[in-house]
């Protein structure tokens, strides 16, 4: 008897080791126990929770700028839409649109920085220049698109000021530290030069001077030169406030310079319809255009708000350099305004105007995204406490 208990004794005991010192190479059958289950998922939503943390606080002025030309373009659609001649009379002017969206933006504008709390909403002192230079450019850039949209289809007015980008990264690389711009990315800003070219027909048929022209051509064609004209204006005060944007940077609140920019343009927009004698201040005279110019004052407000603060947005972990994806998003715009050219206005782009936007689009993008932000990689726990301890950063 004693040897067979001593052969139970002995079993048992294996069967108390066996699962403890077996691992699970050679246990392939036996499965995880539930709390080893909740620590793997645990683990797997920590990685992707900080994943998901890591792409936003590097992507954030990007998704911001992204955001902000749909209502760009939608803006821009019902501009057009208000300044046409149609059943309703006479198309509105620019200058009465401007004023009507300013005012809406003005208003808004300082009841959230009422609401907000901002800091310092006339601006601090060392930026003052900076953010009326930003008001001066921004006024000539939204006038400029405005003109041009009266005597252009949607889309190549809106590809026109897709050279402000290229014009901001020669100047950010004058007046900004740490910013370089260089030969291939200029070769690209002539190359959508040559774009421009395309999209214009200078040399075309169209532009050239007929044997008998009548005055309705003769003004036609005189609209499509200024509106071309006043686009490259645009380009220029876009330009500008671009520059300027990146230049402020965290130093005012995105509000404030949007602020300076709509109080701006409300008052010139209201001088001039007091002044110019070809510009009549007139009422909305239907429902839509009423509700147009409402929307029209939102989509402007989101627009300005949402591409002031993803332009002046600097990652955590980086000194400069880091605006450029955000500024290569202006050009989804192109995307929203052949969607309402087609859907809207049942325009198409001519074999020219294609080539020349594809010139424009490609040149513009890889500028955008040639130069590589550059600075040490932060952890996200890091990046958290810079953002919630930071002293000067505004945060949308």
């Amino acid at each position: 008897m004693a040897p067979h208990k001593t052969s139970s004794s002995t079993q048992a005991q294996s069967r108390q080791i066996l699962p403890s010192n077996l691992d699970d190479a050679q246990t392939p059958l036996l499965r995880p126990s539930s709390q080893e289950l909740n620590d793997e998922s645990t683990s797997r939503w920590a990685q992707w929770r900080m994943k998901t943390q890591d792409f936003w606080l590097q992507s954030k002025g990007m998704i911001l700028v992204l955001l902000s030309q749909f209502f760009g373009a939608s803006m821009n659609v019902m501009t057009q839409y208000l300044e046409i001649d149609g059943e309703r009379g006479a198309g509105m002017d620019p200058f009465q649109i401007l004023f009507a969206r300013m005012s809406i933006t003005v208003i808004a504008s300082y009841l959230y920085m009422w609401y907000a709390q901002v800091p310092d909403p006339l601006g601090r002192r060392p930026v003052i220049g900076l953010l009326t230079l930003r008001a001066v450019g921004g006024f000539f850039g939204v006038f400029g698109l405005y003109y041009s949209v009266k005597y252009l289809p949607l889309s190549e007015a809106t590809v026109l000021t897709f050279l402000a980008p290229i014009l901001s990264c020669y100047a950010t690389s004058l007046f900004v530290a740490h910013e370089t711009f260089t030969w291939k990315q200029q070769l690209a800003g002539v190359v959508s030069l040559g774009g421009v070219v395309l999209i214009a027909r200078p040399f075309s048929p169209m532009s050239a001077p007929s044997d008998s022209p009548s005055d309705g051509a003769q003004a036609d064609e005189l609209h499509h030169l200024l509106a071309i004209l006043m686009a490259l204006v645009g380009v220029l005060g876009a330009a500008c406030a671009y520059t300027t944007i990146r230049m402020i940077g965290k130093r005012a609140h995105p509000l404030v310079s949007v602020t300076y920019f709509s109080v701006y343009s409300t008052l010139i927009s209201c001088i001039a319809m007091a002044v110019l004698p070809s510009v009549d201040f007139k009422l909305p005279s239907t429902g839509i255009e009423w509700t147009l110019l409402v929307a029209l004052g939102v989509c402007g407000f989101l627009l300005q708000f949402l591409l002031t603060a993803g332009l002046a947005y600097v990652p955590p972990g980086q000194a400069a350099g880091s605006g450029n994806r955000a500024t290569s998003m202006v050009y989804t715009q192109m995307l929203f305004a052949l969607f309402y050219d087609e859907v809207v206005w049942k325009n198409t782009l001519s074999a020219m105007s294609w080539a020349g936007s594809g010139l424009i689009l490609v040149s513009a993008i890889y500028v955008a995204m040639a130069r590589e932000p550059r600075g040490d990689v932060v952890q996200v726990q890091v990046q958290h406490a810079d953002e919630r301890n930071g002293g000067e950063g505004h945060n949308v």
